[in-house]
């Protein structure tokens, strides 16, 4: 099946949808990490429909996990069901340790795979090895994700608009544009806000978008995530219980630090392509606010991206334990970024 072009890929999900002949795993990867994780979303409910939030369902993996253990992977495609059903296997982080457990799954025959695999590489370069493997391999599809483009961004404010039954005033686009782009799960969260924030409407006006975009509390998290992520626990604490009382849930700040790892993460990645950090910091799209330049500069010359990597996986566990958990919510993320703001400290002490 090879590499699925972004102009192919709702057409693929709609045949997974569908229950059509599918490939024996999926990869999806580029330098939109909020993309990569929505498209693995989308693909993974595809596939269980209303089974996709039930854990006997899915499994999740990580690199980590498949380096120490690489035939876990084979076995887990190969675990039947309890209920029936196709289950789904998802691997967070996806890399070498990934590719060479696939090894062992390649080799087996059609009828003994009972799991459809999902893989997410955020920041996985087209020619990585990794990438390479399956873009080649017929049973395998590549699902590239890049970040959007203006055309991108009007098509992405017209579907989620449309979604609440809104429309949009021309120059209340024109500076949503501008203000979106780079990392689509973040723009979606901008676009969620704006429409809860209008809701009962029936159009969007430019002072709505001003409105939101100037949220006290929107740059209070920006605040609280700098804090914790430059290593200033304490101030990270204070900014977090501040948040709490103004009714900020827990969850929220959450998704907030997942959307903070995908921009250092966006931006380690053109560090890597040979910008310096203030480059990377300046040419941002969506652009970083200025006041915050010299703050993320710092944390990018403290976080590498296999550190990131990890705060990224210990969010999301922090995450799904606090979906489980709901009255231990806010204990649950204050704990998850006060680690984060630990391992910050000693890395910048380093």
């Amino acid at each position: 099946m090879a590499q699925v072009p972004k102009a192919q890929q709702q057409a693929f999900i709609d045949k997974l949808t569908k229950g059509g002949d599918a490939p024996l795993a999926a990869l999806v990867f580029g330098n939109d990490t909020g993309g990569v994780q929505e498209l693995g979303e989308r693909l993974l409910r595809a596939v269980l429909g209303a089974a996709a939030d039930d854990p006997m369902q899915v499994e999740n993996l990580d690199d980590e996990m498949l380096k120490d253990d690489p035939g876990r992977l084979a076995d887990e495609v190969q675990a039947i069901s309890m209920f029936g059903g196709r289950r789904v296997v998802k691997v967070r982080n996806a890399g070498e340790g990934f590719r060479k457990a696939m090894q062992a799954v390649l080799v087996l025959p059609d009828e003994q795979v009972e799991a459809f695999i999902v893989a997410l590489a955020p920041g996985l370069k087209k020619d990585a090895a990794l990438a390479r493997l399956f873009t080649k391999e017929r049973r395998l599809a590549a699902l590239p994700v890049y970040a959007d483009d203006a055309r991108d961004v009007q098509g992405l404010i017209d579907a989620v608009l449309a979604e609440h039954g809104l429309r949009i005033e021309r120059d209340a686009r024109l500076a949503l544009g501008h203000m979106l782009g780079g990392d689509r799960l973040a723009s979606r969260n901008e676009l969620e806000k704006l429409a809860l924030y209008c809701r009962g409407q029936e159009r969007i006006t430019l002072a709505d978008v001003q409105a939101v975009a100037s949220d006290v509390s929107a740059h209070m998290t920006q605040d609280m995530l700098d804090a914790f992520f430059g290593g200033d626990a304490a101030r990270g604490v204070r900014l977090f219980q501040a948040l709490l009382a103004e009714g900020t849930p827990g969850a929220a700040m959450l998704t907030a630090a997942a959307n903070h790892v995908a921009l250092l993460r966006r931006l380690r990645l053109a560090m890597s392509e040979g910008a310096s950090a203030r480059e990377a910091v300046e040419k941002a799209r969506p652009p970083v606010f200025f006041k915050r330049r010299e703050a993320i500069q710092r944390q990018l010359r403290a976080w590498t991206e296999d550190r990131l990597a990890r705060a990224d996986e210990s969010i999301w566990q922090a995450t799904h334990k606090a979906r489980q958990l709901p009255d231990l919510e806010a204990e649950l993320a204050e704990r998850c970024l006060l680690v984060l703001a630990l391992q910050a400290g000693r890395q910048q002490a380093a």
